[in-house]
């Protein structure tokens, strides 16, 4: 207990920023990483509550992802009444636990550990909803999940009050000796976003749309078919503005500023770059 006040008394510590999953910065986590967040919730209650994040790791042992918990008293006391909120990913397994006894897990192995970004959703479908209930989303798509027959399975109703934490137990109460072998995340963490309620497809699509790294100086070489078709371009820079049918997105495209050439190359698969090239601007897809 000791360790973990003393290492706490910097709400965030030992995070390097590195490239992320979207091209922009990343955490990188190790044991000696902190992420607390002093304020209190904003759990409580039967709140609805969806947790959302992009990881990447190749640690085995299981580790805290997203934590929130009550800031006093023993957490496996058989009078504490209400739940806690930790995500954690277990041999690259997701797990929610609401208790010491429940929690949620995948129906079959994920193996999330594998040295590649995938994106992480659990939400709540609505208030006080059962932990059965619970929605599991990895890249995207929904994963079926259960709670184990050693594990209770009850309706969902948080501490009021409890502080939320990334990569460890933060300044909760005493979580680390109810769960001993649960250790502090340590990986690439990127794009946590919690909401008050249900996670949206259209909000999964967004999260999980595809990457793109975006350069300027440069000029792409086509080394893949591509499709070229006229658009607007606005006024000013000449940008060009093209909204794929599907998705809303373009997965990669080039434009000259001062061109006079209305038309944006729409790439299908992730171009090269080549030598320099004034005044355009190409992004690339990375995945």
């Amino acid at each position: 207990m000791l360790e973990y006040l003393e290492q706490y008394n910097a709400q965030v510590a030992n995070i390097d920023l590195v490239q992320g999953r979207r091209g922009m910065s990343a955490g990188k986590f190790t044991s000696a990483s902190r992420f607390a967040i002093y304020s209190g919730g904003p759990h409580g209650g039967g709140n609805m509550m969806s947790y959302n994040v992009w990881i990447k790791t190749v640690q085995d042992e299981e580790m805290v992802l997203v934590h929130y918990g009550k800031v006093w008293g023993d957490v496996a006391s058989p009078l504490s009444t209400k739940d806690f909120h930790m995500l954690t990913l277990d041999k690259g397994n997701p797990t929610l636990y609401i208790g010491t006894n429940a929690k949620l897990v995948p129906l079959q192995p994920l193996e999330l550990h594998d040295d590649a970004w995938h994106h992480l959703s659990v939400s709540m479908p609505e208030r006080s909803c059962l932990l059965s209930e619970v929605t599991m989303y990895i890249d995207g798509k929904m994963v079926s999940v259960y709670t184990p027959q050693d594990a209770q399975d009850r309706h969902i109703f948080h501490f009021s009050g409890g502080k939320l934490s990334l990569g460890g137990f933060g300044y909760s109460s005493n979580y680390e000796k109810a769960f001993p072998s649960v250790q502090p995340y340590t990986g690439l963490m990127d794009d946590f976003l919690l909401f008050g309620r249900p996670v949206s497809s259209k909000e999964l699509e967004w999260m999980t749309a595809p990457n793109y790294d975006i350069r300027y100086g440069t000029s792409c070489i086509r080394t893949q078919q591509v499709n070229t078709e006229p658009i607007k371009i606005t006024t000013g820079l000449k940008k060009c503005k093209r909204k794929c049918a599907k998705h809303g997105w373009c997965k990669g495209y080039e434009f000259s500023k001062f061109s006079d050439e209305k038309k944006c190359t729409l790439f299908k698969q992730p171009p090269e770059f080549g030598e320099s090239k004034p005044n355009t601007r190409c992004a690339l897809m990375l995945s």
